[in-house]
């Protein structure tokens, strides 16, 4: 995909800000950048495919109101196939000995908790606002080389084209090609877990509610989807997960009713069933010279509360709000000026860690002391209003 350039200086193209990375982090933050008149370039080794699918997509998010009315202000939920996208009136969770917790917007004076929107629906969209700002997007060609001079940051590409710029959005992923350049470490947390998802066509109407199951080292996602579709994400250990994935889609959908105790009636498998490895990795630093991380090169978390995406948006957020509080001459790729961006940024990504390591550790844990305690909590919860509302508030 290419589209006009910005007029190029002794051969290399001149903007205000690179975004290394076309998915939907990338492009989120490419648009903030342009609706601030940033001239901006997007970069991506691969071709993307930006066209509408008829079948569920099997990659769906859980975004929060706060993430919805943000997307709508930035103009990208004009573009958005509202008929596939659902609304979370609800939460219900169950532990390992069936103790449930109940969460609803009403318990937090909320319209909704959030939205879940496939990832081919938001990409689309996206990438539809991306074209109308008249954004640079350069996709097929892979990054070769990263130098800084004094005022600028200069990406080499492998066609031998080059790219000038104040700043450098790395959105470029888990193995983020911007990172490794930057010689940014990580640090890695291996949960043993594979995540296995797939769409199903249920016989009970889910009622916008997103249901949850916990057990030791274990938990089960449906999420609700329009005309009684629901998306299902379990995590399990990478030994079970390998057995489930042998079998076939009829006996998979009974291991699923089993498991959620018919909460929906019976169940048919619609589309691929998909699975992938579950780890949290953290970026040690999420600046270096003139260059930012962004979504999952900075952080990737562990899909239990679904905040993953969230957190790559609040990422782009909190960079617009402080560039659209520049002054004219300021430096966007100064180190002083990106610091504040890391130090902004730093608690959140820390709570999310914590919250899902800690959740992970509490339903792992054989101990009947334990498993007492944590059902304990999610019965005392259903009684304490405001400890519901704070709950709410994390997650909304």
């Amino acid at each position: 995909m290419k589209r006009d350039f910005f007029q190029s200086v002794n051969g290399s193209i001149q903007a205000d800000i690179i975004v290394v990375g076309a998915g939907l982090v990338g492009l989120a933050a490419a648009i903030a950048c342009a609706k601030l008149g940033k001239k901006v370039v997007v970069v991506d080794a691969q071709k993307t495919a930006i066209g509408k699918q008829l079948t569920w997509d099997a990659r769906i998010y859980a975004l929060t109101a706060n993430t919805e009315a943000w997307l709508k202000a930035l103009g990208v939920w004009a573009e958005v196939d509202a008929s596939r996208v659902n609304m979370i009136s609800g939460m219900q969770l169950w532990d390992a000995q069936d103790n449930k917790l109940a969460l609803y917007e009403d318990d937090a004076n909320l319209d909704k908790l959030g939205v879940i929107i496939e990832n081919q629906n938001l990409t689309y969209a996206l990438n539809q606002l991306v074209s109308s700002l008249g954004v640079t997007v350069i996709t097929a060609v892979e990054c070769v080389s990263l130098q800084n001079t004094r005022q600028h940051i200069n990406l080499g590409l492998a066609d031998g084209r080059s790219i000038s710029a104040n700043l450098m959005i790395a959105a470029d992923g888990v193995g983020s090609w911007v990172r490794s350049q930057a010689n940014i470490a990580v640090k890695h947390k291996d949960f043993n877990q594979t995540a296995i998802v797939a769409n199903f066509l249920a016989e009970n109407h889910h009622a916008n509610i997103a249901r949850q199951w916990f057990g030791p080292h274990e938990t089960l996602a449906l999420l609700p989807l329009p005309k009684k579709h629901v998306s299902m994400v379990w995590a399990v250990s990478t030994g079970q997960a390998a057995e489930l994935l042998t079998l076939s889609s009829d006996a998979l959908a009974e291991r699923v009713q089993a498991r959620t105790h018919n909460e929906l009636g019976g169940l048919r498998v619609v589309g691929k069933v998909l699975s992938f490895s579950l780890r949290q990795q953290t970026a040690t630093q999420l600046i270096a010279e003139r260059v930012v991380l962004v979504g999952d090169a900075a952080h990737q978390i562990h899909p239990m509360a679904g905040q993953g995406m969230n957190l790559g948006l609040r990422d782009v957020r909190q960079l617009q709000e402080m560039l659209t509080n520049t002054h004219a001459m300021q430096d966007i790729g100064e180190h002083a000026f990106l610091r504040k961006y890391a130090r902004a940024r730093l608690a959140d990504i820390v709570t999310m860690n914590t919250l899902n390591s800690g959740l992970d550790a509490l339903f792992v844990n054989d101990s009947a002391v334990i498993k007492k305690v944590a059902g304990w909590g999610f019965k005392q919860l259903n009684h304490q209003t405001t400890l519901k509302k704070l709950l709410i508030q994390q997650v909304a």
